[in-house]
């Protein structure tokens, strides 16, 4: 069996304040690194106890840089660095038998969710595709389960455990802290949450992996960006095949999830250069 995990940090034990999920935020940053390799290396090795041959571990938390590779499991390969064209699935199209999405947020907008936003939380408010909000778990599982990946567990917040049961409610999700607001949560110990994540990989690993596959509506797709400001939607807008909606909103069209994906990256990064 192989296994692909995304992982991201808002959704770590213990994270609940920015200056935790950057590196300008000095030893809390270094604290959340330390806590998310550790989440990561439970899932990890519970998944080499199911019985996983192989395991590709893609940081895909702001600069890709995050897990720290002289702590992570041995046995894993692991993906780093940016810009990598699917982001944080980037190689899951590699032929994997299941997926875990590990540390992931809720999506913004999302009453009292810990760090809630979208890829690009200071640009996007809102993602729609087909008139339907998504954030980043469902966008992600809709794109591993364009290849046929499966995504059987994940971990977060209560939140993100509402939205990812939402979309598939045979997923084993684990909720390692229960949001207070958007900066505070009532938290598992570290200790806890790795028990909990390694428990869960195992009973998803073993049992029926088909329960995970979240493929995308049929084509047609129409994608809409929400920005926080009007002037971020100007420079999107610019892209090719685009048509502004509104002030804060640019609508792309087409025919693969794929390119409505790529689409969704690309608008959020050319609106980033007019934060």
């Amino acid at each position: 069996m192989r296994v692909y995990v995304s992982s991201d940090i808002e959704g770590v034990a213990g994270v609940v304040a920015g200056d935790q999920t950057t590196p300008s935020g000095g030893v809390e940053y270094a604290r959340a690194r330390r806590l998310m390799t550790a989440e990561v290396n439970a899932a990890v090795g519970a998944a080499f106890d199911a019985g996983a041959s192989e395991v590709l571990v893609n940081d895909g938390h702001g600069p890709n840089t995050n897990l720290l590779i002289e702590e992570i499991d041995e046995r894993v390969r692991l993906l780093m660095g940016k810009p990598k064209a699917l982001n944080m699935v980037h190689g899951v199209d590699g032929g994997f038998d299941a997926a875990l999405f590990l540390g992931y947020h809720a999506r913004t907008g999302t009453a009292e969710a810990v760090l809630d936003h979208a890829y690009l939380g200071s640009v996007g408010f809102d993602m729609r595709l087909n008139g339907v909000s998504h954030g980043e778990f469902g966008l992600n599982a809709m794109l591993a389960g364009s290849f046929g990946v499966p995504v059987v567990m994940t971990s977060g917040d209560d939140k993100l455990v509402a939205e990812a049961s939402a979309l598939l409610p045979r997923i084993e999700a684990v909720a390692v802290k229960r949001a207070v607001s958007r900066t505070a949560a009532d938290t598992l110990t570290p200790s806890a949450a790795r028990a909990a994540i390694a428990d869960a990989v195992g009973r998803a690993l073993r049992g029926d992996v088909s329960v995970g596959l979240l493929r995308p509506p049929a084509p047609p797709y129409e994608l809409e960006a929400v920005f926080l400001r009007s002037g971020m939607a100007d420079v999107a807008s610019i892209m090719p095949g685009t048509e502004r909606v509104d002030g804060r909103t640019v609508r792309w069209r087409g025919d693969a999830y794929l390119q409505a994906f790529q689409a969704c990256r690309a608008l959020l990064l050319l609106g980033s250069t007019a934060a």
